[in-house]
Parts: C-alpha cells; structure tokens; sequence
C-alpha cells in the first residue's frame, strides 16, 4: 500500500463524499467475488509487482503453512488447513474465486490492503481516451479518482482507511484463536510509520517509476499520528471481545491503556482539537471484559474522528512530535530499491 506518499489535498466534494461513504472499519480480507489477484494490478504496476515479491507479505504463500507453529495451533483449535480456514485466509493469504469456491492463489496482496478490485479497477487505470497518466485533465482525474473510491478502492487520500486494513489484522480479534490456539494477540512492535516505510514502501508510480523515497517529514508525523488512533481503535474492539481473563483479554486491555496514553503524549507534544475530540472519547472508556456495548460504541466514534483527523490535519501541524519519530533503522525491513528501465534496443541502420 503506498502509505508513503506525500500527502494529497482532496479535491472536491465529491471525493471527500467518497471518502466518507466506505465503512467506518475496512474488513480484513477483500469480497472473493470481486478479488481479481495481483495480476489485475501488474501490467501497470510492474515495478510494485517486484518490490512485493521481496516481502513477508507475498512469501507468506509458501512459508505459513510450512510453519511448526500453524500445524501447532491448527491442531489445538482442532483444524485441518490453514489455506482452507476463512478465520486464517483473510489475514494470511489473498483467495480468488475458482469454480465458484474459494481458492488461495496468493499471499497478501495488492486487494488485501486497496479492496477487490472488479468494481474500480478498469476506472483507476482510465486516464480518458487519447490521455496518458501525465497528461490527463485535472478534471478526469478527479472523477477517475472520487468514482474508484465510491466503487470501493482503498487509497491514501485517507490514511485512515487504508490503515484500518492493516490494523484489522495485526491487531487481534479472536479470543479462542489466541486462548486456545496460542496465537499472537497482535503483531508486537506494529506501527504504521515503521512499517509502512519498510519493505512494504511503494511510492514508485508516484515517481514516474524512477524512485522509491521515504515519506517527507510532514507525511511522516501524520503517519505517526493516524497509525496511534488507529492503534486505540482496533485494540478497543480486541478488548470489546474478550469474555475471560485470559492471554487475549490481558494482552488486549493493556494494548489499549498503552494506545490511548500515546496518544495523550502526541497531543502534548502536538496539540490539535481533532485528536482532543479522539482523547475525549478514549479516556473513560471501560477495559474490562464483557463491555462489548460501551468500547464497541467508543471505537466506532474515534473511527469516525480518526476519518476526519487524518482527513483535516497537515503534517506542519504536528511538528512537535519530531523528538519521538521513529527513524530509518526502525523500519520494518528494507525498502525496494527501484530497478532503471532498459532502453528499448536501437534498430539497425
């Protein structure tokens, strides 16, 4: 997901009406009926293509199922195949539709984090007839963009959804899957600036393909502050579902505790109304178990302001939290370094 692009203005109502139309949560794993695979997206996005075959993300296909621990706790939650197990699927792996069933053909892809594509696909790649990419009208643009959104693309004009992807499955929601079958509650370390500037960076067709940089300072911080909200939010549902005081309870409460004080930091540091109406609604909340109703009700409210904050607030704004960025040795893995595109051969005189 290109996370790390500089951050666009949005242009028009109508764009911020698509922003505002998707659910308040992105779901873990793409419609199988619409998922189209990563070759959907490789004729014009080659070089993406090949940064994501050098990550965790694809290689997943090939390794997880390999793994001692998955045939481990396969065995405790009293389950066969991790490729046939929709609870494992949707987080692990990209499935597409094979003779009307579901069919792992890769691991996490291009529409595990951007949505299934059939609806937006072809109006994301359409820059008008006789256009190309550089010299498409602003107009056009604007309608391709707004229509993929409505349609269901997940894109970087909010950082918020397109984040919410990731945290729907690095932050755990299954109590048995952790009680009983001793998996992670969450993915530890997980942060949206270190990892999204990692190997998952790719800023590539933003740059005509001829680069791959980190965020700019100001994206950074943003990043920084949307990927804490989204933290509070996700790790408020992981504690709505906890029924029992056990590993998945415990570790989620304290996720939370941990989630809404960084935020009360960030807002020290950087202080701005948007994220004083998210503390707002953080602080009281109860982490306790069994509190479905109340931290259900709480995370919907900061998935809604953290919509608007990462929607409204700029990166100059939050300057005061340069002292407390994460920086480059803490990216998670190396970024792709972009390839130079051979010159066509020169035809014989």
């Amino acid at each position: 997901m290109a996370l790390s692009n500089p951050r666009r203005w949005i242009e028009s109502a109508a764009l911020a009406a698509a922003l505002a139309s998707l659910p308040l949560s992105a779901a873990a794993a793409p419609a199988l009926a619409k998922t189209g695979g990563p070759a959907s997206c490789a004729e014009c996005h080659l070089q993406e293509i090949e940064s994501w075959k050098l990550t965790v993300h694809f290689k997943t296909l090939d390794t997880m199922h390999r793994r001692p621990e998955t045939a481990a706790m396969l065995a405790k939650l009293g389950l066969k195949s991790i490729k046939a197990e929709p609870a494992c699927t949707a987080c692990h792996y990209t499935s597409e539709p094979v003779l009307d069933q579901a069919q792992v053909t890769a691991g996490i892809s291009c529409e595990s984090c951007h949505g299934a594509g059939a609806d937006w696909v072809k109006i994301h790649g359409d820059y008008g007839e006789g256009f190309t990419k550089a010299t498409e009208p602003a107009a056009h643009r604007q309608w391709r963009r707004s229509t993929s959104i409505a349609n269901g693309m997940l894109n970087p004009d909010n950082l918020y959804v397109v984040g919410a992807n990731c945290y729907s499955c690095h932050i755990m929601n299954d109590e048995r899957m952790v009680n009983t079958g001793g998996h992670s509650a969450g993915s530890a370390g997980f942060n949206l600036l270190t990892w999204s500037q990692g190997e998952v960076r790719h800023t590539i067709l933003s740059h005509d393909n001829k680069a791959n940089p980190e965020a700019t300072p100001e994206h950074r911080r943003l990043l920084y502050a949307v990927g804490a909200i989204l933290e509070t939010e996700f790790s408020f549902r992981a504690t709505a579902a906890a029924t029992v005081k056990a590993a998945f309870g415990i570790a989620s409460a304290r996720r939370a505790d941990a989630a809404r004080k960084q935020l009360e930091k960030i807002q020290a540091l950087a202080p701005t109304p948007e994220l004083a109406a998210i503390i707002a609604v953080a602080r009281p909340a109860g982490l306790r178990l069994n509190n479905v109703a109340e931290l259900t009700a709480a995370a919907d409210r900061i998935a809604a302001l953290g919509r608007t904050f990462a929607t409204t607030v700029t990166g100059d704004r939050l300057a005061g939290l340069d002292s407390i960025l994460p920086g480059a040795a803490d990216y998670k893995g190396k970024p792709y370094e972009v390839v130079a595109q051979a010159a066509p051969p020169k035809k014989a005189p």
